[in-house]
């Protein structure tokens, strides 16, 4: 059994919560149609993050909107889909709220791929997140144009009807987070490791010299989808009366959002102000897009930035109890808003940092902290 070493004690509940969330075990289980493995709300558009008010919808996010709208034949050209999102015709919707999870600007439609995670231990529980793009024309980077949507075609089609034929066995991803952060793997920013297991478990049937298999090969960060589809099974574990523990997290590009484990689907917001980090030249800090992304969630588990030692406290400050199942690389998971409060610390969050404007896409990158008072508010309503 796990040791304590967090001085701030855990309470019945969050003991509880971070027992649930550690008997989780998560495995990839395929590829299906988003509409066909969820109960898909009717000609709505999954994002990142907390709701979102039209009049306000970050760019990046739009044009990924546009792009779901063309995939799916509700629109027939651009400016069509745009105005029919704006005027609520096509409504938008927090991913996490529907058990789905997408990165960045990325946007989840009922046509689209669904990668599948399942919980191995409790088979009727599953998160759903989109295939990763890839490098350059990646949905999650909010471009609009031809070739984006072309992109966006193949991904769903091509690449996933070869996935739902290669992925013919679960694919436990617990194992392969483990390797992969012994590995130098953060399981958020650094993925190649993980990705190169998980390709390495498909390809007796993957081939050697295929598009897709060379797709494969050249995204480094295939494996995050699915650790954040796993991420989101975790958290969702920790859904229980009183539990204090971060159980959905994410941003827009205009407001950060939390869920805690006792309080289900309701969304504790603030302002979502832009990652400090590097950024590209010829960019400069007002172009940066608010913070965005459901990946959050997988640092406010303990992964990602919150690898790194801080020089204000010790992470096990934080992050109370090892996960059993990572057993080489020892791993703290599950985050009580109780030890942010009790600590007055916030977590850090490695996120990409995307063009305002939704014509450069990615422009850098570097680490988000959000507010103490956004972990405050929601601890205090738990009372």
């Amino acid at each position: 059994m796990d040791d304590i070493t967090a001085p701030c004690a855990l309470s019945d509940a969050d003991r509880a919560a971070l027992a649930l969330m550690h008997q989780v075990e998560p495995a990839w289980r395929g590829v299906a149609l988003a509409g066909d493995a969820m109960d898909f709300p009717e000609r709505t558009i999954l994002h990142a993050g907390p709701p979102i008010d039209r009049s306000q919808v970050a760019r990046p996010i739009l044009n990924s909107a546009i792009m779901a709208a063309l995939l799916e034949d509700w629109a027939a050209e651009p400016g069509e889909a745009e105005a029919m999102i704006l005027s609520g015709a096509i409504r938008l919707a927090p991913a996490q709220d529907h058990g789905a999870m997408v990165p960045l600007a990325a946007v989840f439609s009922p046509n689209m791929a669904a990668q599948v995670v399942v919980d191995l231990a409790s088979p009727d529980r599953r998160v759903l997140a989109p295939i990763n793009g890839g490098m350059a024309k990646a949905q999650r980077l909010g471009l609009a144009g031809p070739d984006i949507l072309a992109h966006l075609k193949w991904i769903n089609g091509n690449l996933a009807a070869t996935l739902s034929i290669v992925v013919d066995r679960d694919i436990p991803l617990l194992p392969i987070a483990d390797a992969a952060l012994v590995a130098g793997d953060d399981c958020h920013g650094r993925t190649a490791e993980g990705t190169r297991r998980v390709i390495e478990a498909i390809a007796p049937r993957l081939g050697t010299d295929t598009l897709e298999r060379h797709f494969l090969d050249g995204a480094p960060g295939f494996f995050l989808n699915l650790w954040m589809a796993a991420a989101k099974l975790m958290a969702a574990a920790a859904e229980i009366p009183g539990s204090s523990l971060i159980t959905a997290m994410g941003a827009n590009g205009v407001e950060t959002g939390v869920q805690l484990g006792g309080q289900p689907g309701r969304w504790f917001t603030v302002p979502a102000a832009p990652p400090e980090g590097r950024l590209i030249d010829g960019v400069t800090a007002d172009d940066r897009l608010g913070a965005i992304g459901d990946s959050a969630l997988v640092d406010a588990l303990g992964f990602g930035a919150m690898l790194v030692e801080r020089d204000d406290l010790p992470r096990d400050r934080l992050l109370p109890l090892e996960h059993p199942a990572f057993v080489q690389s020892h791993a703290r998971v599950g985050l009580p808003a109780t030890t942010l409060v009790a600590n007055a610390a916030v977590p850090n969050v490695a996120l990409g940092i995307l063009d305002r404007a939704g014509r450069r896409g990615r422009i850098g990158g570097g680490i988000y902290t959000p507010p103490l008072a956004l972990f405050a508010e929601a601890f205090q309503s738990l009372s």
